[in-house]
């Protein structure tokens, strides 16, 4: 074999801190490197088949695991185009426009993630590259001081056909991906875990179900004493009945959505803080799926049946554009505050609702007989005493400061220099000397920061008489988003020729008292009443669009100490209808102070942050659930 020669290692241009922090909460999981390095394989593999080049279409993933939970080695191989050396530098470049998505490919591109970010945030890699019969080399890793690094091959040649064999790539084009992980926070599960995980990932589904792909996995583990298991990953549709199939005009753009969507046999796995679930629709945009979603539906027992996708291109031209606020700061998803993406998901709510409500019905139990008078008091008691715990926990739109007593003369944002925890309000004052006269009922101002990781979730605000300030100021609000530690930001308004400035940084959120009211008027718990159908999997639920605590009195625990009238006068049965009303309290408002940033924010794991914020709960209201339940005489 040629002895190869490399050039002297130098670092790839970029921002350390800033990349460090976008790869580790990129990439917090094997399966989320995986589907990085699966993705670009078959992004490459779509640019072919736009020039009507046949191809294979094969992929290989292959998985060194060790004791400990622990991946020693990650490797994903194609056969697609391959890289010259100028392709190769390009790609090792951040935020170097290598995907085709910039030229409207069909390509997930759009994230601008891959490659560097995997490699950031597992260890190191050897990038073996064949592009017309010519062998590219790069080692690739990631230095605490200097950032990524990497040496290249000085010159390329032409690989002998035992060179190819060793490389993986027999013949043609292809590129081979092999990680050696060193971080300790990358874990890997058995097979019997990992196989459905990557069989399963929302972001893989169109990859994995595609007739001109094929997916093969090598898993080398300790369990079977370091023999490879091979397996073939495909990915069936749940068996279903189809409910809709129709494009849509999403309102008050310009722009379609096609929408599908379909019913299961069976219910499925919700997608809240899980990207293996089959349930929910798949967002796609531009050959991109960006999230999965049952919106207000997911935490409902009749949501859990439907599954399908809505396809929207509106989100990857308003991409293009530069309207980045669309996806969120670690670009994980799409940022669901944003203007556009509210519609949307308003849009596919209303279009899921009466599938839904269809559902709910075949899923009723028989009628319950009413509680006791009591029991009824009891009830309400304890659903007043949810309704105040939670309005202490969820906050609303920040607090937004004010001016002092000397009266502004220019364009003012306030305050003018502030620190962010997820989100905080601010407030525009506009003195009317500066404005129009006569004075138009309302100023439409724009807002936009300078930062992609923090974000203006209102960018276009409405300017009106101040009701405090009449005589003096137009005032309009706006709500600033960022979740990356340290982040700063310039954050412009412009209404007409004035502008203003205001300078914010992402601090370390800190734990908060009471904020203010919750969204829903009267409360979100308005009952607590008990199922009687046959074979529940679940003992509580929250129906959310109702504001009801479900307690399924058949599920096999329940029904030794509950029946329908929820009136149990045994100690068994009051400290179980505590526990449930508890669970589901304890659940829902765990998910709403994550969604709205209040507490519990971890990039590394959301799943653990839901779970902690759980565990919390359950200690500051437990007993007092119990306590107003025993108390109660029935």
């Amino acid at each position: 074999m040629e002895k190869r020669k490399f050039e002297k290692a130098r670092p790839i241009p970029m921002d350390v801190s800033r990349v460090q922090k976008q790869s580790t909460a990129t990439i917090r999981h094997i399966v989320d490197a995986i589907v990085e390095l699966v993705t670009n394989s078959d992004d490459s593999y779509k640019r072919l088949e736009e020039q009507a080049t046949d191809t294979k279409g094969d992929i290989k993933v292959y998985i060194q695991r060790i004791k400990g939970n622990k991946c020693k080695k990650l490797a994903v191989i194609d056969f697609a185009e391959g890289m010259d050396r100028g392709e190769f530098e390009k790609a090792l470049t951040f935020a170097g426009a290598t995907s085709g998505f910039e030229e409207r490919r069909s390509v997930r591109g759009l994230f601008g993630r891959g490659l560097k970010e995997v490699i950031t945030a597992l260890g190191k890699a050897e990038v073996y590259s064949v592009k017309n019969d010519k062998v590219c080399i790069a080692h690739v890793w990631w230095d605490r001081k200097k950032g990524l690094m990497y040496e290249l091959l000085e010159r390329s040649y032409t690989p002998r056909k035992e060179e190819r064999k060793e490389i993986g790539v027999v013949e043609g084009n292809g590129t081979v991906v092999t990680i050696t992980v060193t971080s300790e926070r990358i874990t890997c599960p058995t097979l019997k875990t990992f196989l459905p995980q990557i069989t399963d990932h929302y972001a893989l589904r169109d990859i994995n179900s595609a007739n001109n792909r094929k997916i093969r996995l090598e898993f080398e583990s300790p369990e079977k004493g370091m023999l490879k298991e091979f397996r073939t990953i495909s990915y069936p549709k749940p068996p279903h009945r189809k409910k809709v199939a129709q494009t849509f005009k999403l309102t008050g753009y310009t722009d379609n959505i096609e929408v599908k969507i379909y019913e299961s046999d069976q219910e499925l796995e919700s997608p809240y803080n899980n990207p293996f679930a089959r349930a929910g629709l798949l967002i796609k945009t531009s050959g991109a799926i960006l999230d999965n979603q049952l919106f207000k539906y997911q935490s409902e027992e009749a949501g859990r049946f439907f599954f399908g996708e809505a396809v929207c291109d509106g989100l990857a031209e308003r991409i293009r554009e530069g309207d980045w606020g669309i996806i969120t700061p670690d670009r994980t998803g799409i940022n669901w505050h944003h203007q556009y993406c509210e519609t949307l998901r308003k849009k596919l709510e209303d279009i899921l609702e009466p599938f839904i409500e269809e559902k709910k019905k075949q899923l009723e139990g028989k009628p319950t007989a009413p509680p006791s008078e009591k029991t009824r008091k009891m009830l309400n008691k304890v659903c007043s005493l949810l309704n105040r715990l939670v309005k202490e926990e969820l906050s609303e739109v920040p607090t937004i400061d004010r001016p002092g007593k000397e009266p502004l003369k220019k364009l003012t944002i306030l305050p003018e220099r502030a620190n962010i925890e997820r989100k905080r309000g601010f407030c525009i004052y506009a003195p009317l000397d500066i404005l129009d006269s006569p004075l138009l009922e309302y100023y439409q101002a724009e807002v936009k920061s300078d930062n992609p990781y923090i974000q203006v979730l209102n960018p276009s605000v409405r300017l009106k008489a101040s009701r405090k300030y009449p005589d003096l100021y137009y005032i309009g609000s706006f709500i600033v988003t960022g979740i990356i530690k340290d982040e700063k930001a310039t954050i412009t308004c412009k209404l007409g020729e004035h502008t203003a400035n205001a300078v914010v940084r992402v601090a370390e959120l800190k734990r908060r008292g009471k904020r203010g009211e919750p969204r829903r008027k009267g409360g979100f718990f308005r009952e607590i009443k008990a199922d009687t159908r046959e074979n529940p999997d679940q003992r509580a639920s929250y129906d959310e669009n109702n504001r009801i605590i479900w307690i399924y009195v058949r599920f096999p625990v329940v029904s030794r100490y509950l029946d329908e009238s929820l009136s149990s006068k045994t100690v068994e049965g009051k400290t179980m209808l505590a526990e449930l009303v508890g669970e589901v309290y304890c659940r829902f408002t765990a998910r709403e102070k994550i969604e709205r940033g209040i507490e519990y924010i971890t990039l590394t794991d959301p799943i653990d942050s839901f779970y902690r914020a759980v565990t919390d709960l359950q200690k500051k209201s437990l007993h007092l659930i119990h306590e107003a339940i025993f108390t109660h005489k029935l």
